[in-house]
């Protein structure tokens, strides 16, 4: 996978675009980008409460781990203790409207509780997309770059729950894309199949003061054609790290960009693209 920053006056070529070429990936665009806005809203949500958690001075060392998920016009997260025994308890807990930038102040402090039903399944899967992180059955074996640490996004709306797992920097600056993971479960909730979105990982990082840049790219294999869920996620993520209002993510047969502040993926045929590059020179 490759990866540049695009300068000066690229983003003229969405309004090129004609409404044909727009309609005719209409459903692709309208999956990816909502998968992708509900991984990003997953993942806000998962930050956003471990930081009201943090200022609230807990021991992070008593807390076992965590699970968001939605729950009609709320999403949640929550923690649970620790070596805790079973069932587990909610030692912690917090809501935020959906639907709406997922702020400190827009979240809501829940009572401790014993889990629910769907909470523990949801643990389950979780601790099974651990499982075959350290000891692989459906895939080869997992590696992660140094500075970087996974992070599991679990969706389980649809008929088949599935787990993301995304590539989480600890060094700023640092715009992750790619060594993404999507694992999908049975209805049931056992983990059936792995499956590799990117081959490499790559660290994106704005150039030094003084050069404008309008958008980033990266290239992606005939095996994923268009821009992935976990792009869009990590991209709405660190924007504030990485301030562009586009993204290009160049395959063999297709071109998809990502409008950030209209939450918008267009797809194109890379040959349309080319001609459109090349008319501009």
């Amino acid at each position: 996978m490759k990866h540049t920053l695009l300068l000066g006056g690229l983003l003229t070529v969405l309004a090129q675009l004609s409404a044909e070429a727009q309609s005719r990936f209409a459903k692709q665009q309208e999956a990816i980008l909502k998968e992708g806005l509900a991984l990003y809203e997953s993942e806000r949500a998962s930050w956003v409460a471990t930081d009201l958690l943090i200022t609230r001075q807990t021991d992070m060392a008593t807390i076992g781990g965590y699970i968001t998920y939605t729950d009609g016009d709320s999403i949640r997260t929550v923690f649970v203790a620790r070596e805790a025994a079973e069932p587990l308890p909610v030692s912690h807990a917090f809501s935020f409207p959906r639907n709406s930038e997922i702020t400190p102040t827009s979240g809501r402090l829940l009572a401790a509780r014993p889990t629910t039903e769907r909470e523990r399944r949801l643990f389950a899967m979780r601790k099974q997309v651990f499982e075959e992180l350290m000891q692989p059955k459906k895939g080869k074996e997992y590696t992660f770059p140094d500075k970087t640490q996974p992070n599991v996004v679990l969706l389980d709306d649809g008929p088949k729950p599935r787990a993301y797992v995304l590539i989480g920097p600890q060094e700023e600056g640092v715009l992750p894309i790619g060594n993404d993971l999507l694992m999908t479960f049975s209805p049931a909730g056992r983990l059936e199949e792995v499956e590799r979105l990117h081959n490499s990982y790559v660290a994106m990082r704005m150039p030094e003061k003084g050069k404008t840049v309008e958008a980033g790219m990266h290239t992606h294999l005939p095996a994923h054609p268009y821009i992935t869920p976990t792009d869009i996620c990590s991209l709405l993520l660190y924007r504030n790290t990485f301030p562009v209002d586009a993204h290009f993510v160049i395959g063999q047969k297709y071109v998809s960009i990502f409008e950030l502040p209209k939450k918008q993926v267009l797809i194109m045929e890379k040959k349309a693209f080319d001609r459109m590059m090349k008319s501009r020179q």
